[in-house]
Formats: structure tokens, sequence, C-alpha cells
């Protein structure tokens, strides 16, 4: 004798692999959302460091004098460049400020772990005489953009 059971209860395997399917490519978008974050973090991690590096060197040539041989326009790129007075840097740059390179930079040093290359500009009599701005770039590797900062030293 055969009997059917009228209620039964459960699921089918359709039914279980189409939720698998589900869940599977919920999580494939939660994996790529995390690797997408972590990625985030580490340049925004790079980007910190920069920014504390550039501020520490900041700082450092706030705390000197304003004839100070560090606050020198060594390569004389930032001096009298500005001939009418209109404010606009006469040779066509930025008074030198955004070099970016060890041959024509000011000056340049290493992070202490050796990542990151620091690079800082000195205009003399920039924006008016008296004054030397000062502007400190960093490249962070991998970051996608410098990080820069600049003072003005009044005599």
């Amino acid at each position: 004798m055969t009997s059917t059971c009228e209620n039964q209860n459960g699921f089918t395997l359709v039914e279980l692999l189409i939720a698998l399917t589900i869940f599977a490519v919920g999580i494939l978008g939660v994996a790529s959302m995390q690797l997408t974050s972590i990625t985030g973090n580490g340049k925004a991690n790079r980007v910190t460091e920069a920014s504390t590096l550039v501020a520490d060197q900041i700082e450092t040539f706030l705390s000197l004098d304003y004839d100070d041989a560090a606050l020198d326009d060594t390569d004389a790129d930032g001096t009298n460049q500005d001939a009418d007075s209109d404010g606009d840097d006469d040779d066509g740059g930025n008074f030198g400020l955004d070099d970016v390179t060890v041959a024509s930079a000011d000056g340049n040093a290493m992070s202490i772990d050796g990542n990151y290359q620091l690079f800082w500009n000195i205009a003399v009599d920039f924006p008016a005489a008296g004054m030397k701005t000062v502007n400190v770039i960093v490249d962070p590797p991998g970051a996608g953009r410098n990080v820069s900062m600049s003072i003005v030293k009044v005599d």
C-alpha cells in the first residue's frame, strides 16, 4: 500500500540553488566593497602621513629667523620675477613655488622611513617686499596627488 503525504514541508532543489546563487552574488559584492575600502584607507593613510610631514617641515621653517640661510631662495627663481608689480610672475611660472624636483627645488629631504620625498621652494619678496613665501610639497606614493602647504615669513 502506498501512502502519499499531502503536506510536504521544505524546499525543492531548484529553490535551494536559486537562494545560494543570490547569496553568492551578495557575498561577492561585499568582498568587492571591502577591497575598495582597503585601497581607499591605504591612500588616505599616505595622504595623512604626507600632511604630517608637510606640517612638520612648515613648523621648522616657522621657527627660523627671517634671515636664516635655510630661508634663502637658492635657485633665485622667486626673487624679482614681478618687475611690473602686477602680482604675476613675469617668467610665466609661480614664482618658483611649484618646483618638485631635486634639480629645481630650493631644498629637499627624505622622510625617516624613506618613503616620502619632501621639496620646498622659497620666493623672496613675494607677495610683497620684505616677505618670503615658503611652499613645502610632498608627493605621497600611490596617493595620486601632491600635498602642499605654504607660509609667508615677514621681515
